[in-house]
């Protein structure tokens, strides 16, 4: 059978970085289904469009590196894709490129970068970071409805560091899972209002 795979880079600003996982996956399946593309479909009793966002986005964060992935059960040419899905994105979702990959390729992220900008980030900022890295474990509790749940953060910290007066952040993600910018302005000292009104955004997405 068939099978044209694509790779779709967008971003997300505005009040879009407010849309959750969920509502994402909503949205892009709208546009694809309103641009009269041929979908791949899965397989079974309830068969759903073969598509996927690659490292879900927080809510709140803005991003310039977000990955669609989807399928095709007819060849499109790309540049009709991109002309199409452009026409049916709303103020806020930006596409930036378009890659046709191999069947069998998916998108394997092995890091993520954020930046944050705190409200009037401490004095002393820069030593905070230094105890961080410094540090052998980093504990974080993420609070669910089925329970807490333990994490050290330090496996997943590539690098943290000071860029003019923001936070720039190398976070390590996989199978294994990975620790939210978010977590890391609370290692920091930062309170909740603090990391409410700090301008977190997705700046690259690394894959392996």
């Amino acid at each position: 059978m068939f099978r044209q795979r694509l790779r779709l880079w967008f971003r997300v600003v505005g009040d879009q970085r407010f849309l959750s996982h969920h509502d994402t996956m909503r949205l892009w399946e709208r546009a694809l289904r309103r641009a009269n593309l041929p979908l791949r479909m899965s397989e079974g009793f309830n068969p759903r469009p073969r598509i996927s966002l690659s490292e879900p986005r927080s809510v709140g964060v803005a991003s310039d590196a977000e990955i669609l992935e989807f399928e095709l059960a007819d060849w499109v040419n790309p540049d009709a894709i991109l002309d199409g899905l452009g026409r049916q994105v709303p103020e806020g979702i930006r596409i930036t490129s378009l890659d046709l990959v191999r069947p069998t390729d998916k998108a394997r992220p092995v890091a993520v970068v954020y930046t944050a900008d705190p409200p009037a980030p401490p004095a002393d900022l820069a030593d905070r970071i230094a105890r961080l890295l410094a540090a052998d474990r980093l504990p974080v509790v993420r609070h669910r409805p089925t329970g807490d749940k333990p994490l050290d953060a330090r496996p997943f910290i590539e690098s943290v560091e000071m860029d003019g007066p923001r936070v720039r952040m190398v976070l390590r993600t996989g199978p294994k899972g990975t620790v939210r910018p978010d977590e890391i302005l609370r290692l920091l000292g930062f309170d909740a209002e603090a990391i409410a009104r700090a301008d977190i955004r997705r700046t690259e997405i690394r894959l392996g």
